[in-house]
């Protein structure tokens, strides 16, 4: 019987949709390339030389991950738009904060899921030095993921920055305070298939 009762129908049940964001970031935690440990460095160090410290450990990234304790300002990333905890040093500013923005359905069993990925960091650490040139670190956030994830299966689907896929895939600096805080939002999508009769869940 399905899980809504109704009929016999195969319909997108989205059990898997959830954990999405997880799983990307898992991908980051297991994926070992140099992209990937530069996305940590940019992360972890405050430093304008922080892409010529040591890559970090698996238990140094995921110590930088909140996992829902009070102390937010301890932590680096988020799978969550806002971060209620006072923001009050450069290493807490800078952030990465990874959630569903949208899902938009094409047909009973198909689904267009949007992710935005915000890179937030202080006006004192924004610069850094990369191969002998200086980036902005949001930028050079920006590029560093879409670098790793653009077109990247993760298991539920193929995530992608294509606008033919969702119109909303885009990267702009819309976040700041006006003051020393500010930061890019990057949304990319993917297409979501999960039909099942009687409540299974998805491969």
């Amino acid at each position: 019987m399905l899980n809504n009762g109704e009929n016999l129908m195969v319909y997108n049940d989205f059990s898997d949709v959830p954990y999405i964001p997880y799983k990307i970031l898992e991908e980051m935690l297991t994926d070992d390339s140099r992209e990937v440990n530069d996305l940590w460095k940019l992360l972890k160090y405050a430093t304008y030389d922080c892409l010529d410290k040591d890559d970090l450990t698996f238990d140094e990234k995921s110590d930088i991950i909140w996992r829902g304790e009070s102390m937010e300002q301890d932590y680096t990333i988020f799978l969550k738009p806002l971060v209620g905890s006072s923001l009050d040093t450069a290493e807490s500013q800078i952030q990465m904060r990874l959630f569903r923005y949208n899902t938009s359905p094409i047909s009973r069993f198909d689904a267009i899921v949007t992710f935005e990925i915000d890179f937030l960091t202080n006006d004192k650490t924004c610069l850094v030095d990369n191969n002998g040139i200086i980036c902005e670190r949001t930028d050079l956030l920006v590029s560093k993921f879409l670098q790793v994830f653009n077109g990247r299966d993760i298991g539920v689907g193929i995530l992608s920055y294509d606008r033919e896929l969702a119109r909303g895939c885009q990267d702009l600096l819309s976040i700041g305070n006006s003051k020393d805080i500010y930061g890019r939002s990057l949304v990319m999508a993917l297409q979501y298939t999960c039909g099942n009769i009687g409540g299974g869940t998805c491969g």
